[in-house]
């Protein structure tokens, strides 16, 4: 064929497929009329005799429209009228005359002589033409369709199934119709096919379920039969292929519904009841989806159907991930966001996780947190507070010493009073809130804690937003069932989630602890609230036989919370570790645990478990719900041999459940508290730092610094040989010391560039040890809390208190009051009954500071300590009293205090704390490295250390 020729022939494929659709019509009518021919020719009896057998290969080569890609037969003679395959040998190709892309005709043998008889007289050259010309040459735009049909591997297997072959057969015609886009035109020859091919699945599935189980035959039938054909109509754009999709839908729901309960008939007692449970578990997730499919088609917002067969397929195989992934889908429809990382979640802690859930988790939590920044915290009080204090870095860190020797930790801050009156403010706020206003303030909150410790992105503020949430969670709480048992259950899912994506990567370990922290105060509040209701189980005078399952319900909701998290502290004791800083822990959670095992030994006392069991298995609530949850072991709860109890029954096996764990956290809870005579600044070290600590070495400077000295002293001398070579020895070694001098000066430059990049990893630079014994009050301490300082030295005598003098002659000055000749006017004569006030409360002052026991002192501005009762005989030098007051505390601190500098840090320990509420002392004595607290806040200490003791 010449070049022109093999032009012509694209031209009139070209023309051909801008045709109307009337003719197309035709041409497929009568295609799928030899379709038919084709099968009775193949279902015919085999012929006796060579005639017959050829007139029935004639009558197969003129009409099998179609192509089997199965294993070649001996007969290579009998080649299609339509190849499905688009393509064939180039000797084939060369023979095959027709229309190119819409089906190749072979030509008679006649034909194929003449032709060859043609080409005898050419040239070689043209003999090879056509077949290059036909390889160079673009095909038409509808040659250009691929009509190759790979089969999957498990087809050869059909071959030895009487009843399946049929299988392949209808599916290389189904994906010429798919593949020539011709399912609209040919839509009842479709749905004939499609007919066809669903009781062929059908019974291969009821015959071989372990086969379609083992190659995931159903998946590959599912997007056969429906998913492939939904997107090809849903690529159309027309009013005919928006009805026949719906009518597919249709049609797949009642198909997917009878092939269920066929199965379920079938082997309900089967011996393979692990694969009845996978395949039933794909056709409910089919039958989820089909639901799902037919709400958006029909523009609803109900999908309750497809999630009830989403929660069907979950229960039937709780370690696939697959419906819990569908059941987040349905909740982003509802815009239930809790839910939706809930199921994520769920999705990737299973036996089977689908990865790609890790991506939309992803995308949720970057969503959450753009949301909650652009509402929520510009409207908060204690955002406000986080915000002004993120601009500047803390570089002081303080830790108190209980005087028993137990580690306790407080910090001292001069916003500390802002910070508290923006607390109040925050419980005030939330408290006046209505219910259904305040639930999803604290889910929308929580939700953007857990990403944070996700993505692991923005910690810093975490812990101001930790407290904000415990205040939010405390005033739901106040409220009966507004936080159902169902969501608490979520929310310690969830908190276990985040420990165990952070739990097994080295460089998480900071948000490893971030995330145990968290979960310990959410922890620590519900067993708060667990034992305000087990008090008045507990108490003597208490009838537990009268209580009803409702009241036993109450409890069972916050116990059910403790069980589960106990359970994993159980599995994770590796993870336990203590608190680093005050301002990690809001709450003690494990004072609180203790209080709950001795609410539950009381308990127990009281109960007959004997009688209330009745020897039955009792099925707890969040056994079901969490079956098949990875952190917590892969055992799946058989419901057959268990029963859900009521309330009570419910409540007596969990409180024994939890009662398991006292003793296993009486072994490992001293990895929970911080080692008595440690020192706190290896503590307080971060990882970054250690690991920069140990990389840096200042003998590798010295000596990298020294070999380079050494390669390049050989041509440094030779040079002073000749430049000084006239010049005396003296000037030589000069020479030689001011090299020495260049080369320690380099290496003091490496040494403080490399210290200067490992403290740029230190959160803190000034770390204090308080262990509080001397007590150094100001003058506004007698006038405004007298009473407290005469209950701090007659109850709390381990402490002493050092009154300076200048606060004892202000004390003086203030006793005598004013002259009433001085205030005359009517608008100073309203102030006299204050002075008359501070008069009194200075005397009263003076006669305590005289009356005082041993642990009442007076110290001078140079740090000696004398009896109170001398003061009157020192005289001070001039300054301002609170010059006085500080210069006084700082000379009292050298005496009671040990101070050590090293790598950039400064470790002091100190005996000494300045009390006082004058925020300009305040701030003098922290720029002098005191430690300062209010009288209030350090009788809040003092009790907790009393109460501790």
């Amino acid at each position: 064929m010449s070049r022109k020729g093999t032009k012509d022939q694209n031209d009139i494929s070209l023309i051909i497929g801008t045709l109307p659709k009337r003719l197309q019509k035709k041409f497929a009518a009568s295609c799928s009329q030899h379709s038919h021919a084709a099968e009775d020719a193949e279902n015919a009896e085999p012929t006796s005799t060579p005639a017959a057998a050829a007139a029935a290969a004639a009558a197969e080569a003129t009409t099998r429209p179609v192509t089997i890609l199965s294993k070649p037969k001996g007969n290579a003679g009998n080649v299609p009228v339509l190849d499905a395959s688009g393509c064939s040998s180039l000797e084939n190709r060369s023979n095959d005359v027709g229309i190119p892309g819409i089906l190749r005709v072979n030509a008679s043998p006649a034909a194929r002589t003449d032709k060859a008889r043609s080409g005898n007289g050419t040239r070689r050259r043209g003999r090879s033409h056509p077949i290059r010309m036909q390889e160079q040459t673009p095909l038409s735009p509808l040659s250009r369709v691929r009509l190759t049909t790979d089969h999957p591997v498990w087809f050869e297997q059909l071959l030895n199934m009487p009843n399946a072959k049929i299988i392949i057969q209808l599916y290389d015609q189904l994906m010429v119709l798919q593949q020539r886009n011709l399912i609209l035109n040919n839509w009842k020859n479709f749905c004939s096919l499609h007919r066809q091919l669903q009781e062929a699945f059908c019974g291969l599935l009821l015959e071989q379920l372990k086969f379609v189980c083992e190659h995931k035959v159903d998946a590959f039938f599912w997007k056969l039969l429906f998913y492939n054909v939904r997107d090809y109509l849903k690529r159309q754009h027309t009013d005919i292929a928006h009805n026949h999709t719906l009518l597919l839908i249709e049609q797949s729901v009642k198909f997917y519904r009878g092939l269920y309960e066929k199965l379920m008939t079938k082997y309900i007692s089967s011996r393979c009841e692990s694969a009845v449970k996978v395949v039933a578990q794909r056709l409910l997730i089919c039958l989820g989806d089909l639901s799902r499919y037919r709400a958006n088609h029909l523009q609803l917002t109900d999908f309750a159907e497809a999630c009830k067969y989403y929660q069907r397929a979950q229960e039937l195989v709780p370690g696939n991930g697959a419906p819990y992934n569908q059941l987040a889908i349905i909740s982003i429809y509802n815009h239930k966001r809790f839910d939706a990382v809930y199921y994520y979640m769920r999705s990737l802690l299973t036996s089977n996780a689908i990865q790609s859930a890790k991506e939309s988790l992803l995308d949720l939590f970057d969503d959450i947190r753009r949301k909650y920044e652009e509402t929520e915290m510009k409207q908060s009080p204690m955002h406000c507070i986080a915000g002004k204090s993120k601009k500047s870095k803390q570089m002081r860190r303080e830790v108190w010493i209980y005087p028993d020797g137990m580690r306790r930790l407080h910090r001292t801050d001069v916003k500390r009073k802002i910070k508290n009156k923006a607390n109040i403010a925050e419980v005030n706020r939330y408290d006046e809130l209505a219910p259904e206003e305040l639930l999803p303030r604290v889910v929308s909150l929580y939700l953007y804690l857990v990403g944070k410790l996700f993505t692991a992105t923005d910690v810093e503020c975490m812990y101001q937003l930790l407290g904000k949430l415990q205040i939010q969670l405390g005033a739901t709480l106040k409220h009966d069932n507004l936080l159902s048992r169902t969501k608490l259950m979520k929310m310690v899912a969830l908190n276990v989630f985040v420990l165990e994506h952070n739990k097994l990567k080295v460089e998480r370990r900071e948000m490893r602890y971030h995330s145990f922290n968290f979960a310990n105060s959410l922890f620590g509040l519900m067993l708060s609230k667990a034992n305000q209701l087990l008090a008045v189980l507990a108490d003597d005078s208490t009838d537990l036989q009268c209580f009803a399952d409702a009241e036993y319900s109450r409890v069972n909701t916050y116990l059910q919370y403790v069980k589960i998290y106990a359970q994993w502290l159980t599995i994770n004791v590796e993870l336990w570790e203590p608190v680093r800083t005050e301002d990690h822990s809001t709450i003690d959670c494990w004072a609180e645990l203790q209080t709950l095992f001795e609410h539950i030994e009381g308990i127990l006392n009281k109960l007959d478990i004997e009688t209330d069991h009745r020897q039955m298995n009792v099925l707890l609530d969040e056994d079901i719900v969490l079956s098949g949850f990875e952190p917590l072991g892969r055992d799946v709860v058989k419901r057959e041999s268990y029963q859900r109890g009521s309330e009570r029954q419910q409540f007596i096996e969990r409180i024994q459940k939890i009662l398991q764990f006292q003793e296993f956290y009486i072994q490992h809870q001293d990895s929970l508290q911080l080692p008595l005579n440690a020192s706190f600044t290896i503590e307080d070290l971060n990882a970054a730092m250690q690991v920069a600590l140990n990389d840096f070495d200042v003998g590798n400077c010295i000596t990298s610094t020294s070999e380079e000295s050494c390669t390049s002293q050989p041509k440094v001398e030779e040079d002073e040989t000749i430049a000084f070579s006239n010049v005396c020895d003296d000037v030589t070694q000069l020479c030689k010391l001011k090299k020495q001098l260049e080369e320690k000066a380099k290496v003091k430059q490496i040494c403080n560039s490399k210290l200067e990049e490992i403290l740029k990893l230190v959160d803190s630079k000034l770390y204090i040890e308080v262990r509080p014994r001397y007590l150094l009050p100001d003058t506004n301490c007698f006038i405004d809390c007298l009473e407290d300082i005469e209950k701090l030295s007659m109850e709390f005598k381990r402490y002493t208190v050092i009154i300076p003098l200048t606060v004892v002659k202000e004390l003086d000055g203030l006793s005598k009051g004013v002259k009433l000749e001085s205030y005359r006017s009517s608008k100073q004569n309203q102030r006299i009954h204050h002075f008359d006030e501070v008069s009194s409360r200075a005397k009263k002052s003076l006669e305590f500071i005289r009356s005082a026991k041993n642990n009442v002192k007076c110290a001078t501005t140079k740090g000696s300590i004398i009896n109170a009762s001398l003061f009157a005989l020192v005289e001070e030098t001039y300054a301002s009293n609170d010059d006085k007051i500080l210069a006084t505390a700082v000379a009292v601190s050298k005496n009671v205090s040990s101070e050590q500098c090293r790598d950039g840090k400064c470790f002091i320990q100190t005996e000494l704390v300045l009390i006082t509420t004058d925020r300009n002392l305040r701030v003098k004595a922290l720029a002098r490295n005191l430690a300062v607290s209010a009288l209030d806040e350090f009788l809040q200490w003092a009790n907790d250390c009393r109460g501790s003791t």
